[in-house]
């Protein structure tokens, strides 16, 4: 019993920190506002924040509805575009040593300093949204593509040959199961990749889509809306991010 209770303990202990932590945040927030310590202009009470939670949620509907018209294209057309590159790195040792390093500096580079470049070729519009999401996504990706071609084991590959396989069902049977749990990780940081840049050329740049709205809110000094707009961006987020994290964690254990 006594080391059932123990282990519950270590169990419950992160949780009940986490829990202290998030409780002293907001206790600090209330305080902020109430003692004065900062004006309410740039700093909602959490009262307030809440009330404006559902309001703004039913104000942000078109918003992340055109958000999300952009972030899908953006991340689908970077992850093929990422598959399609990653392999073909890999068709050679030769190959792989000259572009690697490129892609790698690709992923190094801020792209928000290409904002502009692609204003001037595409002008302010949805097309400059989701080229700087794919953009955005494409080298993360790339980078897990290619080290996850590399987790397959070339004695599996000659042994599918020797059986008489063709290109085809190497890929399905031996490749991709092999890849797998790597390219979902590498989704992992794709779609967070995609969705951070759809929102900053939003922020910037756009007229529809949360970060344009947002980018409103602050400007209009809508303070409690703001807050909360920011709080539903945030755990929009968050539920995307729980379902990949399974989603990689189940295709890991699947491997093992």
């Amino acid at each position: 019993m006594s080391i059932t209770t123990a282990s519950l303990a270590r169990t419950s202990a992160p949780f009940a920190i986490q829990a202290a932590f998030v409780a002293a945040i907001l206790v600090l927030w209330h305080l902020s506002i109430s003692r004065e310590w900062v004006d309410t202009i740039f700093l909602a009470s959490p009262l307030d924040t809440a009330l404006a939670f559902i309001p703004t949620t039913i104000s942000a509907e078109p918003h992340l509805a055109a958000t999300f018209s952009s972030f899908a294209p953006s991340l689908i057309t970077g992850v093929l575009a990422a598959l399609i590159v990653g392999l073909l790195v890999n068709t050679s040792e030769y190959a792989y040593k000259v572009f690697m390093p490129l892609l790698v500096l690709g992923v190094i580079i801020p792209k928000v300093t290409l904002l502009p470049l692609f204003v001037l070729w595409f002008g302010i519009d949805k097309a400059t949204v989701i080229v700087y999401g794919a953009l955005s996504a494409f080298f993360p990706m790339v980078v897990n593509v290619s080290a996850a071609s590399r987790e397959v084991k070339p004695a599996h590959i000659t042994l599918a040959r020797a059986m008489g396989y063709s290109k085809s069902q190497i890929y399905l049977k031996i490749i991709l199961p092999a890849m797998l749990p790597v390219l979902t990780s590498g989704l992992f940081y794709a779609c967070n990749a995609a969705l951070m840049g759809v929102f900053i050329v939003e922020l910037a740049l756009a007229r529809f889509g949360i970060g344009a709205f947002v980018r409103t809110l602050a400007i209009t000094f809508r303070t409690p809306e703001l807050y909360a707009a920011i709080i539903l961006t945030s755990l929009i987020t968050v539920i995307i991010n729980m379902l990949l994290w399974s989603l990689s964690r189940r295709f890991s254990q699947w491997r093992t």
